[in-house]
């Protein structure tokens, strides 16, 4: 596992100098669930919660999909996929889902699918990157690199548009993701951190 892990990212950065890509120009994407309603185990829970039949803590799922260049200076539009199209708070605050800050998705079980992901990658990563590229001078080419996660397909290169052909996958070797993931290297994990204290201010300024 240790050899597998060292020699792939020993080639991958090879790669990327042979083909001349900046970290500006390589991009990592993963998803992560979240559940959003859940309180911590060690702190006061809801009274609706404790009077339920058959207690178990609130929980609300929804899965996110973060992705960013090396560099760090380009945060795509993240995907938020979740069990209903338009929640009723939604029709109620009239919110309109193309001016949120994610792209907002769903299916019954708040998966990232393979259809789900193709289409976040032809309407908000292609496009974003391909402004990015001309605005920064950089050739019309990006390297994204991803785990083997079923909801990305390994003919993805395929599926995409032809305007898009600038776009080269690679994946991550099987079982390696837990090291070579730069998306688990404290990324997602301080999203959560600051995700609940965010969500625990608002509790607060509620009450």
């Amino acid at each position: 596992m240790e050899k597998e892990t060292e020699k792939f990212a020993r080639e991958f950065q090879e790669w990327t100098i042979i083909h001349g890509y900046k970290p500006k120009q390589v991009f990592n994407c993963d998803e992560t669930g979240l559940f959003r309603k859940q309180m911590p185990k060690r702190t006061f829970i809801t009274k609706e919660e404790k009077c339920m039949p058959g207690y178990r803590p609130m929980r609300d799922t929804i899965t996110l999909l973060f992705c960013a260049n090396a560099s760090g200076d380009l945060k795509i539009k993240p995907m938020l996929v979740y069990h209903s199209e338009t929640p009723r708070i939604f029709k109620k605050e009239n919110i309109c889902k193309p001016m949120l800050s994610v792209y907002w998705k769903s299916n019954t079980k708040a998966w990232v699918t393979r259809s789900l992901f193709t289409r976040w990658m032809m309407e908000v990563f292609g496009p974003t990157v391909k402004k990015y590229l001309r605005e920064e001078n950089l050739p019309e080419k990006a390297v994204l690199l991803l785990d083997n996660a079923p909801g990305h397909p390994p003919d993805l290169e395929e599926d995409l548009e032809a305007e898009f052909n600038f776009i080269k996958i690679k994946f991550l070797p099987a079982n390696t993701t837990s090291i070579l993931q730069p998306m688990d290297q404290q990324v997602i994990s301080n999203f959560k951190k600051l995700y609940t204290k965010h969500m625990f201010q608002r509790c607060f300024y509620a009450t």
